[in-house]
């Protein structure tokens, strides 16, 4: 702006300064409070030319809340009260619009003259970031008030020990502490760790990298006051920053999903007993039958052959059609004697008896028979020392495994492997058939025969695992503990 003080900002360097500046810098006459000049910046915030300007004073360009306090400040100025003023006030547009500044001034005397030098800095964007900051401070506090759990934050400074910074007023919610107590003595918290779970949250804390409480930790605490245990999960992860190390965590109450979980696992499990007594229960009932069959059924047969036998002697030799009858009824008692012993061994293996490699060698031979896939056994590591019991589970589970091959496989061949490794009994078997399929997999799974494959073997303590052979087929893998035979029973081969 030009004006009749244009003499002030002779100096050709300060005039480009004071043009380039973004701070609003305006010279008022300090008698008549005249606009003598004015930069572009105030030009540019006040909306004004310098025409206009020139004809303006103080009261034009502010609030009319801040007129008083600006010339309070003028007059302290005057009488040399003040060598320098600070302001906050509010200017006023052209188009009454308002903005907030931080105005600074101090009276200069040039040429006989008294020269009131205003230098005001506009806060728009430092009062729209303060009252954002609100904002965002009030919606964290309303998001913290929200979790359904503690929020704390520890901080290290640099060269300091840890403290904790902030709690949650969720703190008096789950841990019956409020949030400034607990701040005060954070030991607390380590206090209230049930005795059985204060080692492993220990363990944890020396195990963790970067500090106290850099970890992840589930855990009961023991609530004297209230005569309860709750389960809660601490989750920490750390940041550094300039102020130093900090750890932001939460701690949740999980006593419902905890007892939920062992309720689960205790349903599983008595069903797994369930299922194991029931298949106990079954390979009795089927042994029983078993020898029933082979005693009693074969024994009545082999007395009826002896009967047959002994009348056949006094039927006259001449009498072909009696001949042929009696050749028919004998027979049919070897056909009977057949399925007997057809019947007991699908109810009770004899070969069992000789050990599980025999018998599952026997199994391959059969299997190869019938189906004509060829089927064969290889054994690693020796005879392994099973019990009964968990020699015809794992019995079972190759039976269920080849019925699936001749089932589903469309296989040409079948390798099944029997190892003892690492204190464990390992039957692999393998086909060269169409091969595995996520899809066929997850709909055999919630089949009864895998389901019973499996529920064998976890009866146990072993595994099972179904996957994908290389190149093509499929591999099933059954783990058993060796000291799943517990009576010491060593079978023969």
């Amino acid at each position: 702006m030009q004006g009749p003080g244009n003499t002030v900002c002779d100096a050709g360097l300060l005039q480009a300064i004071l043009r380039a500046s973004m701070t609003e810098v305006t010279v008022f006459d300090a008698d008549t409070l005249r606009i003598l000049y004015a930069n572009p910046a105030a030009l540019h915030n006040l909306l004004r030319t310098s025409d206009a300007l020139q004809r303006l004073t103080p009261p034009d360009l502010l609030a009319p809340g801040d007129v008083s306090a600006f010339q309070s400040a003028v007059a302290l100025l005057r009488s040399g009260g003040r060598r320098r003023s600070r302001l906050r006030l509010h200017c006023r547009r052209r188009d009454g619009s308002l903005y907030p500044v931080e105005l600074r001034m101090f009276l200069r005397r040039q040429g006989g003259r008294a020269l009131l030098i205003c230098i005001a800095h506009d806060e728009t964007r430092h009062e729209a970031a303060e009252q954002a900051l609100a904002h965002s401070a009030s919606d964290l506090r309303a998001i913290v008030a929200s979790v359904p759990g503690m929020v704390f934050q520890v901080r290290r400074p640099p060269g300091g020990v840890p403290l904790l910074r902030h709690v949650s007023d969720q703190s008096m919610q789950l841990l019956g502490i409020k949030a400034a107590a607990l701040r005060a003595d954070p030991e607390r918290f380590f206090r209230m760790i049930h005795d059985d779970d204060r080692p492993d949250y220990l363990a944890h804390l020396a195990a963790s990298p970067g500090g106290h409480l850099s970890f992840n930790w589930e855990g009961r605490l023991r609530m004297r006051a209230w005569k309860d245990v709750k389960w809660v999960s601490v989750r920490v992860s750390h940041r550094s920053t300039q102020d130093g190390e900090i750890w932001d965590g939460i701690m949740l109450n999980v006593t419902h999903s905890k007892l939920a979980e062992a309720e689960i696992n205790r349903s599983r499990a008595q069903l797994r007993a369930m299922a194991a007594h029931i298949e106990t229960a079954k390979e009795q009932e089927r042994l029983r039958l078993a020898r029933e069959v082979h005693d009693d059924l074969g024994g009545n047969l082999t007395a009826i052959k002896i009967a047959l036998a002994g009348l056949t002697r006094r039927l006259p030799r001449d009498d072909g059609a009696l001949a042929e009858r009696v050749t028919y009824l004998e027979d049919l008692i070897d056909q009977t004697f057949d399925a007997a012993h057809r019947i007991a061994a699908n109810l009770r293996p004899a070969t069992l008896e000789l050990g599980i490699v025999a018998a599952l060698r026997q199994q391959c031979e059969q299997f190869t028979r019938n189906t004509g896939i060829d089927c064969r056994l290889a054994t690693r590591g020796g005879t392994p020392p099973l019990d009964a019991d968990a020699a015809i589970a794992i019995y079972r589970i190759a039976q269920e495994a080849l019925t699936n091959v001749a089932k589903h496989a469309r296989a040409s061949q079948v390798r099944m492997q029997l190892t003892r490794r690492n204190g464990s009994l390992v039957l692999g078997i393998a086909d060269d058939g169409r091969g595995y399929a996520p899809a066929h997999h997850t709909r055999a799974v919630s089949g009864f025969g895998v389901l019973g494959m499996s529920e064998r073997a976890a009866a146990f303590g072993g595994h099972l695992e179904i996957e994908a052979a290389s190149p093509r087929g499929t591999r099933v893998r059954l783990t058993l503990p060796l000291d799943a035979g517990k009576s010491g029973h060593n079978q023969a081969s």
